[in-house]
């Protein structure tokens, strides 16, 4: 729940107005000369008291009451909107993807995701403090942009004909947990999949560095640990499977590694923007899913099954030594095949 501004605003005054150094006509300087005396103090009133000192002094007040934004140059039209407004006009930017996947940084024209991009910065810069403390964080999310390399990996590299379809983060701080929850759709409906990350939530600590090294310093931090990652197959044919068939893995954090952590720049009643621990961004709308959240108990039973061991927060390398070919896929190296205009 986030058009393009146009550049051509009004100009300012201090755009129309000539800068100190500008020559200006002998009448204009004398009147300048007439008016420092006003402004430094001194006692001594101008020898004449004609309408071109009055003029001169009025001129000089509003120099004096004038706007500093107006003194040191023009704010964008973008920047001067309320937050809210800049939020609307973000989502307006973001187009809709078939089977409901979010958009990306590779599936979007590269001028279209450079727009999205830069308006979400200016959206970020208007953001308040304490969003992670917001209760209205806690509630079913629907992502619809991202340049995460995870997100754009499944955006653009399935197999067999099966796609990325919506995806959603419930998440309740109040408990502690969080969820990923990725549809799979087949092109032509011969099955339906679905990933999930299980994981805990907590508000992260002031002052803490994140890996891209940003510190905590406006409490909208959020530190995540992921605790599970599944594979599913959800349906054949239309049908759905009395016992979907899935594969768990086990993540663990190497303690070298930074936390992981999650920014949350923006939040409103519709609209949520994050930053990732690598500062990727992650543009969300309320929505709420068909799949309800775990539940603790059910948290539970899937931890106590076990599955494949991983370590996340070891690079690449290593990671993909013992990790099932699902999760190799997930975390490949981004495409570098991809074309500028």
């Amino acid at each position: 729940a986030c058009a393009a501004t146009r550049s051509d605003a009004r100009p300012t005054l201090a755009r129309s107005r000539p800068t100190l150094s500008s020559p200006r006509p002998p009448r204009r300087a004398a009147a300048r000369v007439e008016c420092s005396h006003l402004e430094h103090g001194n006692m001594r009133q101008p020898t004449s008291t004609s309408r071109r000192t009055a003029l001169a002094s009025a001129l000089c007040g509003a120099l004096l009451s004038a706007p500093q934004a107006a003194i040191t140059g023009p704010v964008s039209a973008a920047e001067q909107l309320p937050a809210a407004s800049l939020a609307a006009e973000l989502l307006a930017l973001i187009p809709s993807m078939e089977f409901g996947a979010p958009a990306t940084n590779a599936t979007v024209p590269p001028a279209l995701a450079r727009k999205i991009e830069a308006r979400a910065a200016a959206v970020e810069r208007q953001a308040a403090r304490d969003n992670a403390k917001d209760p209205r964080l806690s509630d079913s999310w629907r992502l619809i942009y991202s340049n995460g390399r995870e997100i754009t990996n499944l955006a653009t590299g399935l197999p067999l004909g099966f796609v990325l379809g919506k995806t959603y983060q419930p998440v309740d701080v109040q408990t502690g947990r969080f969820e990923n929850q990725g549809l799979v759709e087949h092109r032509l409906g011969l099955a339906r999949a679905s990933t999930l990350v299980i994981g805990d939530v907590r508000l992260a600590p002031p002052g803490t560095l994140n890996a891209a090294g940003t510190r905590n310093e406006r409490g909208n931090r959020v530190d995540v640990d992921f605790r599970r990652l599944t594979f599913g197959l959800d349906a054949v044919l239309g049908k759905p499977l009395e016992t979907p068939l899935r594969k768990v893995v086990v993540t663990r954090q190497n303690p070298d590694a930074a936390q992981p952590a999650n920014d949350v720049t923006y939040l409103d009643a519709t609209c949520r923007i994050t930053r990732g621990g690598d500062d990727a961004l992650f543009i969300f709308v309320r929505e709420r899913g068909n799949r309800p959240m775990l539940s603790l108990e059910e948290r539970e039973a899937l931890f106590a099954e076990g599955g494949a061991a991983i370590t996340t927060g070891s690079g690449d390398a290593d990671l993909q030594k013992g990790a099932p070919p699902e999760l190799k896929a997930l975390l490949r190296e981004e495409r570098r095949d991809r074309v500028e205009p």
